[in-house]
């Protein structure tokens, strides 16, 4: 009796062994068939199921340009997984408006795309006359009015080569100090090589084209410390003042 117990016992612990065996091969077959199965529902949540999808828009860094528009023309896709969302598109759409510099698309998860948008800001107000443009600091006109805003030096730009001169008088611009371009009533501009400043009381400063403008405004600073009609700081190196004040 005691040798069958023994050997039952000893049967047992084989078996057990045996099945520890097997469980210990199956083993990894069984993570990786888990971790596939895990995958697989990730994917498909995340890129097929509604949980994740976009349901909505938001907007920042909008000031002048209207929310509505940037969601008009960002065109985000309602109802689609925002994993498959192409950000990209979205953010071309919206650097397509006119007074948008640069657009920035992320998700929020769950449900959003976030649209982060850098407005154009005015530098110079270009005119023929009858109508306003807003450029900006790359030269890009980007709004058209029809009376003059405040607070921005007006450009008068005439000639073929329009962009070109019209990118010279905001490089011009831009090299002015502060104290100084308070003074512009207006800029004159047939071409790139041939901007004039028209200051209050008729005085004129001949600036030629937008080369060297920060060495110009340098020497325009000291000539205008002699009161003159005329100041031609076209050659910086070689300045000269017409028709001198007392």
């Amino acid at each position: 009796m005691s040798q069958s117990a023994d050997l039952a016992r000893a049967q047992q612990r084989f078996a057990r062994r045996q099945r520890l065996v097997r469980w210990r091969s199956w083993l990894p077959w069984a993570i990786g068939g888990g971790v596939v199965l895990l995958s697989a529902l990730v994917v498909w949540l995340f890129y097929f199921s509604s949980a994740f999808a976009v349901d909505g828009v938001r907007v920042s860094g909008a000031d002048t340009v209207p929310v509505a528009t940037i969601e008009q023309a960002a065109a985000a896709p309602q109802g689609t997984p925002l994993a498959k969302v192409d950000l990209g598109a979205i953010a071309d759409r919206v650097r397509s408006i006119p007074s948008v510099a640069d657009a920035q698309v992320t998700r929020a998860w769950p449900n959003k795309v976030v649209i982060v948008i850098t407005e154009r800001v005015a530098v110079v107000v270009v005119t023929d006359g009858t109508r306003y443009e807003l450029v900006d600091a790359t030269g890009t006109s980007f709004k058209t009015l029809t009376s003059r805003p405040t607070g921005l030096p007006e450009a008068k730009v005439t000639g073929p080569r329009r962009e070109q001169t019209i990118r010279s008088v905001v490089t011009v611009s831009a090299a002015l100090p502060e104290v100084l371009r308070t003074q512009v009533g207006s800029i004159s501009a047939a071409s790139p090589d041939s901007i004039t400043l028209n200051l209050a009381g008729g005085v004129k400063v001949v600036w030629g084209s937008s080369d060297d403008s920060a060495r110009k405004a340098e020497v325009l600073s000291v000539l205008m410390k002699r009161k003159a009609v005329v100041y031609d700081v076209s050659a910086p190196d070689l300045p000269v003042t017409k028709g001198e004040k007392r």
